[in-house]
């Protein structure tokens, strides 16, 4: 019986037989060939492919992420910098912006006006209970309005978070688009999104 495999004499572990000596065939090389460079293809693809480590899931409007984000921009490519509340707690905010309660900017309605209403905005940055049940939605639309009034987030503007606000207060969800209903979880994870 004819084995293909050699005993390797100091191992006793199998060993391939030296194909090396042994030519191709013409249709074998050509499809070592393609094997090669089809390797050395798979790594250029997939750094083509890769998104950065920091980098914001969502670059585009409320209504943008539910149609199809950056590919229908026009004008300038938008800034994608945002950053999470806790950064702004520890970093310079644009200027004018640091005595500011959540109010001075979005404006309250009787049933916030002793929680969201009294916040200032580096409160609400941190975190507060009243805004946890909320799936702190105050401290996403505080951290978007400091990316926004920086330059970090150019697809949103100030009036875009402000209605988002208006709504979610008023009845509860926000519509991104008609039929389309987003409660807290889901404002919050948006907002999250634009911000590493």
């Amino acid at each position: 019986m004819a084995k293909r495999e050699q005993q390797d004499g100091a191992s006793g572990l199998p060993q391939a037989a030296d194909t090396a000596s042994t030519p191709l065939p013409p249709h074998g090389a050509a499809r070592r060939r393609l094997g090669k460079a089809g390797l050395a293809a798979t790594g250029v693809l997939l750094t083509i492919n890769s998104t950065p480590g920091m980098a914001c899931e969502i670059c585009t409007t409320p209504s943008g992420s539910l149609s199809g984000g950056l590919q229908s921009y026009r004008g300038p490519k938008p800034v994608c910098a945002g950053r999470v509340p806790s950064y702004w707690t520890t970093h310079t905010w644009p200027s004018g912006t640091s005595s500011k309660k959540f109010s001075n900017i979005f404006s309250c309605n009787y049933a916030n006006s002793k929680t969201y209403g009294t916040s200032t905005m580096m409160n609400m940055l941190k975190g507060q209970s009243y805004d946890y049940p909320q799936s702190y939605v105050g401290a996403y639309l505080s951290a978007a309005w400091l990316n926004v009034k920086a330059g970090l987030s150019t697809f949103l503007t100030e009036e875009m978070l402000k209605k988002i606000w208006s709504e979610f207060q008023s009845k509860g969800y926000y519509q991104p688009t008609a039929g389309v209903k987003w409660y807290s979880d889901k404002i919050a994870e948006y907002l999250r999104g634009t911000m590493y």
